[in-house]
């Protein structure tokens, strides 16, 4: 499968949580990288970085294996190691689910909010079943090549198009 194809489910999944923008970050080892970035701006994947197994949203969603919420970036200790992404953009909140291969957790799929935001039950269940059609496609990837890391999305008029790395002109 594409990275045009990756993007347009991240893309659903970001839409049909009101969301104002979602990564895909994937395991490489204890970090997560981030992978595939929809509507989000430089500034905040920048300021929150590789996202240690067990820090932030994503990375805690990674270790206990469930979906895991910040409600407010800037208050919440648990989200410390990133504040510097929601100090520099206008990104305050999110979830997470974790992307499993069986037992194996391989990536998180997150939502942002540029508000605070807690989701509800059900924007969390429908991540967790687009977590496992993720999950499906980055099978066939493994092991994940980093190289021209993260792609940005941009689902502008219903066709997605996908840029490697950061965009000079900071779109996401």
């Amino acid at each position: 499968m594409t990275d045009e194809y990756l993007g347009k489910m991240l893309g659903v999944a970001c839409d049909m949580a009101d969301a104002d923008g979602a990564t895909l970050f994937v395991v490489d080892g204890a970090v997560l990288r981030p992978y595939l970035v929809y509507r989000l701006p430089v500034e905040y994947i920048q300021g929150i970085g590789n996202v240690q197994v067990g820090a932030q949203c994503c990375g805690r969603a990674v270790e206990h294996k469930r979906a895991w919420i910040v409600a407010d970036m800037l208050s919440d200790p648990l989200f410390a190691q990133g504040r510097a992404g929601a100090e520099n953009s206008p990104i305050r909140a999110g979830f997470s689910v974790p992307v499993m291969d069986g037992d194996t957790v391989i990536a998180s799929l997150a939502c942002h909010f540029k508000r605070p935001h807690t989701p509800s039950d059900l924007d969390v269940e429908r991540n967790q079943a687009f977590a496992k059609l993720i999950a499906i496609t980055l099978r066939t990837r493994l092991p994940f090549s980093f190289e021209g890391r993260p792609c940005y999305v941009d689902s502008k008029h219903g066709a997605a198009g996908v840029y490697p790395a950061v965009r000079q002109d900071g779109a996401a």
